[in-house]
C-alpha cells in the first residue's frame, strides 16, 4: 500500500504544484527537454556594414544547430523552414524595414542559462561583451527550459529575467528592450516575465497564446515530437510580429 501511495502522490504532483516541487521543465513537457545539449551559450553573428544593433537572447526557438539523431540539420532557430523565416530574422528584417537601413544582428542561445536560473549574470563573459557590444535593440525571448516554477523559485527566476535586462537598460544610449514569455504556454512564467520586463522598464510581450495553437508550431513537418512542437513558419512569424509591436509601443 506504502508504494501505492507514492505512486499517487508522484502524479498528484505533476497536476497540482501545491503539492510538491515538480522540477519537469516546459520543453520536457513537449518532448524537447534533449535540445541545446551542453554549456555552450551558442551564438550566431551577422555583423558589418549595418547602422544599427539588434541582439536577440533565446533558446532553441531562436538558434539550433544541427542534431542529426532527432532530425534537425539547420543552424537557425527550431523549427523555421529556413533562416529568414525564424522569429529573431524576421524581427531584424521588421525593423531594417522601418530604419531603411541594414542591421547587424545577434542571436545567442541562453539554455544553459535557463537550466540553471540562480546563476550570477555579472559573471557571464558573454552577457558582458553583450552589453559592451551596444545594441539598438534588446530581445529577452527564454523559459522554456526553466523548470516547473513554485513559490519558493519564482521570485529567483524573476530575478534572473531581470539581471539580464538590467546592464542594457543602464546604457549610457539606452536601447529598446522586450522581454517575451514563453511560447509554450505557462502563467507563471509569464507572471515572472512581466514582472521583470516591469523592473527594468523594458516591454512585455505575451506569447502564451500561440503555442497551444497547433498552426503555430511545426507538427507533420519533422518525425521528432520535439521538434515538431517548436514553432513552425506561421508561429515564428506571429512571436516575431509580437515583438515587433512591442518594439514600436515602447517609442
Amino acid at each position: 500500500m506504502k508504494r501505492i501511495y507514492t505512486t499517487v502522490f508522484a502524479a498528484l504532483t505533476v497536476f497540482c504544484p501545491a503539492l510538491g516541487a515538480p522540477t519537469q521543465s516546459d520543453a520536457e513537457r513537449m518532448k524537447s527537454g534533449m535540445m541545446n545539449p551542453g554549456a555552450d551559450l551558442r551564438t550566431a553573428d551577422r555583423s558589418g556594414g549595418g547602422t544599427f544593433k539588434v541582439l536577440v537572447y533565446g533558446n532553441s526557438i531562436a538558434l539550433h544547430g544541427p542534431k542529426p539523431d532527432i532530425g534537425w540539420t539547420n543552424n537557425w532557430g527550431m523549427a523555421a523552414s529556413a533562416r529568414e523565416n525564424d522569429f529573431a530574422h524576421l524581427v531584424a528584417a521588421g525593423l531594417e524595414k522601418k530604419r531603411g537601413s541594414k542591421a547587424d544582428l545577434r542571436i545567442r542561445n541562453l539554455a544553459a542559462l535557463e537550466r540553471n536560473f540562480t546563476t550570477n549574470i555579472a559573471t557571464v563573459a558573454q552577457i558582458s561583451a553583450d552589453v559592451k557590444w551596444e545594441p539598438d535593440y534588446v530581445v529577452i525571448a527564454i523559459g522554456e527550459n526553466v523548470p516547473n516554477l513554485t513559490a519558493s523559485t519564482k521570485e529567483a527566476y524573476r530575478k534572473f529575467l531581470a539581471d539580464i535586462g538590467r546592464p542594457f537598460a543602464s546604457l549610457p544610449k539606452r536601447p529598446k528592450i522586450v522581454l517575451r514569455s514563453p511560447f509554450w504556454q505557462s502563467s507563471v512564467k509569464a507572471d515572472c516575465t512581466k514582472k521583470a520586463a516591469a523592473d527594468i522598464g523594458a516591454v512585455y510581450v505575451y506569447a502564451g497564446a500561440l503555442g497551444p495553437d497547433p498552426e503555430n508550431r511545426a507538427l507533420g513537418r519533422f518525425w521528432h515530437d520535439g521538434v515538431a512542437n517548436h514553432p513552425g513558419d506561421l508561429g515564428m512569424r506571429r512571436l516575431a510580429d509580437l515583438i515587433l509591436k512591442g518594439f514600436e509601443n515602447e517609442e
